[in-house]
């Protein structure tokens, strides 16, 4: 863990509501709390897909990487260990499962995943709603292939990996698509890139969407890109679990953000 994402991990914890809902005044978002936060239930997707990572968190080979953001700076060579990448890029356990449990409480049916990585947070997407459909975005042809492994592994069957810069990816993704109920944006870590992101994908949203933003702390410019995207006048809802920055475009409802501790 970084110096900045240790000083604003313990910054969230110290502001953070209580996790079961206790001083939550919104009904929508006790509702979620309730029934996705603190849903306790150990659905059969999970034990495949961290069978799954267990591979991946014990697999020795080496593969070449090409990577387009900020990530970068954790590896010094282009030359990778998929155990040494798995276990610095893969969504942990808890938040992907989140990730599970919003898309089964909303029902969507048009997912997006920036940054596809080795797959796992794909799966978890994917497996959610068998009948929806699933496009994620990568960048490294050499992870790309990691993934398809990973969304096989699972029998995810109902996920597409579209290989390349997200520039041309996500225009292209998100047209096929034609609108997004469900978004997780896990791409290039830098601020303008991530309000480029959200720029781009929330036209195709409507008031049911979800956006989720990975590693909202993981840098200084990330807390800025965070901050922004809450105080845009399309967003109704934001709730900030840490990790995640999670975006609700719910209308009728008063505009405010959370802190929820998770």
């Amino acid at each position: 863990m970084n110096a900045y994402l240790a000083r604003n991990s313990i910054k969230y914890f110290l502001k953070s509501c209580h996790r079961r809902g206790h001083g939550i005044h919104s009904p929508f978002v006790y509702d979620l709390i309730r029934n996705v936060f603190i849903d306790k239930n150990k659905y059969s997707e999970f034990k495949t897909i961290e069978s799954r990572r267990k591979e991946l968190l014990q697999d020795s080979k080496t593969i070449d990487v090409i990577d387009f953001g900020a990530g970068s700076v954790n590896f010094n060579s282009k030359q990778r260990k998929i155990q040494d990448i798995a276990s610095s890029s893969l969504s942990p356990k808890k938040y992907a499962q989140l990730l599970f449990r919003l898309i089964r409480y909303s029902n969507s049916k048009n997912i997006l995943e920036v940054g596809s990585s080795l797959g796992i947070s794909g799966s978890y997407l994917a497996l959610a709603n068998i009948n929806a459909r699933c496009i994620t975005l990568e960048g490294a042809p050499s992870i790309a292939n990691i993934a398809k492994q990973s969304f096989e592994s699972c029998d995810a069957k109902n996920i597409e990996i579209l290989v390349g810069n997200f520039s041309e990816t996500l225009p292209t993704a998100l047209k096929e698509l034609g609108n997004v109920d469900f978004a997780f944006v896990d791409g290039n870590h830098q601020k303008q890139a991530t309000i480029d992101y959200f720029e781009q994908i929330v036209p195709f949203c409507n008031e049911h969407s979800i956006l989720i933003f990975d590693d909202i702390y993981w840098s200084k410019g990330m807390s800025e890109a965070w901050e922004i995207i809450k105080k845009d006048t399309r967003v109704s809802i934001t709730i900030d679990v840490c990790k995640f920055g999670i975006v609700f475009f719910r209308k009728g409802i008063l505009k405010q953000d959370f802190v929820i501790r998770y």
